[in-house]
């Protein structure tokens, strides 16, 4: 236990806790909010706890007092809850609107209140099972935890060095600025999306179309906050090979193109690696528990104080109660679909031994290599397949069978992304010396306030998209990389699509040599994480781009692979949270405008309005513009070594 750990009596005092749950709800909201957003656009939800300590000391760390430490340590918890309801539903939600499109059908709209049901359910669940499971996760001290241990050296810095505190007209306030001004620039036609496109001839003289070969490898360079700022949060070994799989990515592309295959090639490739990674870290997971518990069954653990671990039985109670209420509105889902009586026995059952088994898993391994590293796409679709083949053989085909799947898919994502971070924050919990089970009311009420506002929003963004002349989720802007995948993999199963063999042992391939590198980390002390690559494959060359260049530049400033410092958390949170909560904006009103009037774009933007034809758009300029952010980016991320510590 740290040496900052309270006395016996600390854990019980209230002091604090009520106000870190009250400010963790603001922030929940806030942040799932903003993070539909991003998810959408990069497909990666970053973890965002050591930012909500961050920002509670800096907010309230001259206030509080000896409050401080218990504020922080049950905000953490409550503020970053939201986030994992944002991932489960973005992740997986889109998959109706995406198929439906792919298969020329009209495009449902978002369906709010089965998605709040949705999400509230697998919140439930997923509360329940993690917090039955802490004792078993969290009493060993082999798993490195890295957010948990980030928000743990933050608090207690806040703590023993108050005078630290980053300041943020220095780091979040030039982010949020940045992200806005350039997401304004590019609502507004002022500055293009990419700088530039380079494009290598590949795969032989294919004939030429729109300007390019037709098998040419291209590799945008983005000009995106949103990018760089996820980037700066990730690991460089992570950032680097999610780059390495945009590369894969792109040359997929290119050969498709040449060889007049699908456009959803790439997904295949990836969808096949990601699964050849899952499968080798239930399998090394497996094996590695049980030599830590041959190892460690005489040996008693002096680092960590597991007594912080136990619950009394009316909080197992509690637990057990929330898991069922959550079975009770997945049946409620499944009757709102209209699933037949035999459907909904076998199939609830199945998804309450997933949700049991896979977000158990799901902490697990976050504690394992960090929960914006964690496998969920991974888990997800192993979750998915089982469900997918269960309901086949009850006989449900075709789009009815997709459309009653996708809601028991929604909810299963969700609980594993609720144990995804909750196992992060109870492990901070703990390393500051407090019971984990006084977190469980932060915790609940965090995810169900991120179960109602990230439905709202997703909504609006596939609303917002559609007044904006788009095709809504699934659209270039927005294209939720996961749930293309997923959606790709349903029509196959669900409507007699053939499996493309070709690409998907090209994938498996891949997947054996991301997994022998993985390997080869581990035995070196870093992690390598195998899913990291195959996530990058089915995400755009440009986000692998703009996430590389962000990783590089907290590198530069660190010289460390893994260290983020206070005020490049705030600067990278700046930068994602500004772009976003423009683009909130932008939908809102978007989706107000009145049908057929001239919108705010048009009204501003360069053509339509004299008073601001001065501004150059889609010139070479904007790629000076760019030159100019990244750089001013990277001088700001090199200060944050001699500015903090």
């Amino acid at each position: 236990m740290n040496d900052l750990a309270p006395d016996a009596a600390t854990p019980r005092s209230p002091g604090g806790a009520g106000l870190g749950i009250a400010v963790g709800l603001i922030m929940s909201l806030v942040l799932s909010a903003a993070l539909v957003y991003s998810a959408a656009k990069a497909g990666i939800a970053p973890g965002v706890s050591p930012l909500v300590v961050l920002f509670g000391w800096v907010a309230f760390g001259s206030l509080l007092g000896p409050k401080l430490k218990r504020f922080l340590a049950i905000g953490q918890v409550t503020g970053s809850a939201g986030a994992a309801v944002t991932a489960g539903v973005v992740f997986t939600a889109p998959i109706l609107q995406i198929v439906s499109r792919e298969q020329g059908l009209d495009v449902p709209p978002v369906d709010v209140p089965l998605l709040i049901l949705a999400s509230i359910a697998g919140s439930l669940m997923g509360f329940g099972f993690v917090g039955l499971a802490t004792k078993r996760f969290l009493s060993d001290p082999r798993l490195p935890a890295p957010e948990a241990v980030a928000a743990d050296r933050l608090i207690q810095t806040a703590v023993s060095r108050p005078d630290e505190r980053p300041r943020v007209s220095t780091s979040l306030i030039p982010g949020l600025l940045v992200g806005v001004f350039v997401n304004l620039g590019e609502q507004l036609r002022w500055l293009r999306h990419d700088v530039e496109t380079l494009s290598l001839p590949m795969f032989g003289g294919a004939e030429r179309a729109e300007g390019g070969a037709v098998g040419d490898v291209d590799l945008p360079v983005p000009l995106s906050p949103l990018y760089i700022g996820i980037g700066a949060l990730l690991t460089l070994p992570t950032a680097l090979l999610i780059f390495g799989g945009g590369l894969v990515n792109a040359i997929t592309k290119g050969y498709a193109r040449a060889e007049n295959m699908p456009d959803t090639t790439f997904r295949w490739v990836g969808g096949a690696a990601m699964t050849v990674a899952v499968v080798y870290s239930l399998v090394s997971y497996v094996l590695e528990g049980r030599k830590s518990a041959s190892k460690n069954a005489d040996a008693t653990n002096t680092e960590l104080d597991e007594s912080l671990l136990e619950q009394t039985r009316g909080t197992q109670r509690m637990l057990f109660l929330s898991i069922g209420l959550g079975m009770a509105l997945l049946v409620l889902m499944m009757l709102q679909v209209g699933a037949p009586p035999m459907a909904m026995i076998v199939l609830g059952v199945v998804t309450l031994v997933l949700v049991s088994l896979l977000s158990g898993l799901g902490g697990l391994l976050s504690l394992q290599v960090g929960s914006s590293a964690s496998p969920v796409s991974g888990t997800v679709f192993m979750g998915m397949l089982v469900l997918s083949l269960t309901a086949l053989q009850l006989s449900m085909s075709g789009m009815s069978g997709i459309v009653f799947l996708v809601p028991l898919v929604v909810a299963a994502c969700v609980a594993i992304c609720a144990a995804n971070d909750s196992s992060q924050d109870y492990k901070t919990l703990q390393l500051n010396g407090y019971r984990v089970s006084d977190g469980f009311k932060g915790q609940i009420v965090g995810l169900l306030g991120g179960s109602i506002v990230v439905p709202l929003t997703l909504w609006l963004a596939h609303e917002s998209n559609l007044s904006a002349g788009g095709i809504g989720l699934g659209d270039a802007a927005l294209p939720a990389p996961q749930a293309s995948f997923f959606g790709t993999v349903l029509q196959t199963l669900f409507l007699e699509a053939e499996l493309p063999w070709g690409p998907v042992l090209a994938g498996v391939a891949l997947g054996v040599v991301a997994v022998a590198i993985e390997a080869w980390g581990k035995r070196r002390g870093m992690i390598l994480s195998s899913l990291a690559f195959a996530v990058g494959i089915y995400l755009s060359p440009e986000m692998g781009i703009g996430m590389g260049m962000g990783a590089f530049a907290r590198f530069a400033a660190t010289r460390s692979l893994g260290k983020t410092t206070h005020a490049g958390i705030l600067v990278a949170a700046g930068l994602i949270t500004g772009y976003a909560l423009l683009d909130l904006l932008y939908g809102v009103v978007l989706v107000m405008q009145t049908p057929g009037e001239v919108g705010l774009t048009e009204q501003l933007s360069v053509g339509s309005a004299d008073a601001f034809s001065w501004v150059p758009a889609g010139s070479a300029s904007t790629g000076i513009a760019a030159t100019i952010l990244i750089a001013t980016l990277t001088f700001i991320f090199f200060n944050y070594r001699t500015r903090s510590r």
